[in-house]
């Protein structure tokens, strides 16, 4: 079985990390793109719990996060996804951002958000080595 609770603590280390290195960053350019980046992988996130919990969020996948609500999230969504280890084996129905219905195990959801999460932090890495910053 997967080992999520770990999985969850790596993701929240390393979206930490990937903050902390993008906080150097001063070209307003290169910075808001690393900020929408990053905006998208947490608020990504919090609508795949929401689809699992039935709570509403606000916003959708895409929006444009001040540094106060990343540092929010990045704290808050660790011990949200943790709670939903014990559901890993239900399925849920869900629909997508374009209103299409779906079925996913919360398993799945769970290593979705991982990898998500890990290829969008690459993504922001490679702008930060664009920037001549060094990422985490």
């Amino acid at each position: 079985m997967m080992n999520f609770e770990r999985l969850i603590s790596y993701d929240q280390w390393a979206n930490q990390k990937i903050y902390e290195a993008f906080q150097a960053v001063e070209e307003d350019e290169v910075r808001a793109e690393i900020e929408a980046m990053f905006s998208h992988l947490l608020a990504t996130q919090a609508v795949w719990m929401s689809r699992i919990t039935g709570e509403k969020v606000t916003f959708g996948i895409w929006p444009s996060f001040d540094s106060s609500e990343m540092e929010k999230l990045i704290k808050n969504h660790p011990s949200k996804l943790k709670g939903l280890i014990d559901r890993q084996e239900e399925v849920i129905s869900y629909e997508n951002s374009k209103g299409v219905a779906h079925e996913s195990k919360v398993s799945d959801i769970l290593m979705h958000l991982i990898i998500h999460g890990q290829h969008h932090r690459a993504q922001i890495a490679k702008m930060l080595r664009a920037d001549r910053a060094t990422p985490p």
